[in-house]
């Protein structure tokens, strides 16, 4: 469900509101569906549904591997300059995987290269969020996922 307002630890907080759509996500396998379903509501609203088969498969990557380490995860979807900035939390504390790919092939090598960019910051409250970028392979990623702190 849409959220008025970002968590402080999403690394698009101050973003107008109607720029971004939070929700908590169950330890549960429908979480990824539910990733899915925000991704259509989101894009839908944003009218940017070209994008959605690329969030969608991000946004599903993103929230998998969450699952694997965390029980509690949560999904930011955000718009900056037709970039689409996806962010799942969670309460690792520990690098993401970068070359480890689920038997079926798909993972964070699938994120990579599928998003404009990609990286990761740890909390100083707890947790991590991963986050990647969709938008324009000609646009700056950098422009979209300035936050200090941030790791790729």
């Amino acid at each position: 469900m849409y959220r008025p307002s970002l968590p402080p630890r999403s690394i698009a907080a101050g973003q107008p509101e109607r720029h971004a759509f939070w929700f908590p996500l169950p330890p549960h396998p429908v979480a990824v569906e539910q990733s899915n379903q925000l991704s259509e509501i989101a894009l839908a609203a944003w009218n940017m549904r070209e994008r959605l088969a690329t969030v969608r498969l991000i946004a599903a990557e993103l929230v998998e591997n969450a699952m694997q380490v965390s029980d509690a995860v949560d999904i930011t979807l955000s718009r900056r300059d037709g970039a689409v900035l996806i962010e799942v939390w969670d309460t690792s504390e520990t690098s993401p995987d970068r070359q480890a790919a689920r038997t079926d092939g798909r993972s964070l090598p699938a994120v990579k290269a599928h998003s404009d960019g990609w990286g990761w910051k740890l909390h100083d409250d707890g947790g991590r969020t991963v986050w990647a970028v969709v938008g324009d392979r000609d646009a700056s990623a950098d422009a979209v996922t300035s936050p200090r702190g941030v790791r790729t």
